[in-house]
């Protein structure tokens, strides 16, 4: 896939479960969005996320999810890779 060259793609992630530390992550991803896609299913594999919404646009990837695991327990590395 071929980045964007003229504009970002936000990335949020919001996590429903209180008991994480994890509650809200935002990066910017030149993208594209078929990319962000793919590397997102790579990370729900990972069995660690329950998915309550998923949002993509040309311009933003939002995702709700549910995770009891806190970020240093490997939340980051797999949020961090998509």
């Amino acid at each position: 896939f071929t980045p964007h060259k003229d504009f970002d793609i936000s990335i949020i992630w919001h996590n429903l479960d209180s008991r994480s530390d994890f509650l809200t992550f935002r990066k910017e991803s030149q993208g594209p969005i078929e990319r962000i896609l793919i590397d997102f299913a790579r990370v729900l594999e990972s069995g660690m996320f329950t998915v309550y919404s998923v949002n993509a646009y040309s311009h933003l990837f939002c995702v709700t999810v549910a995770c009891e695991k806190n970020k240093d327990e490997g939340v980051m590395d797999l949020v961090l890779s998509v």
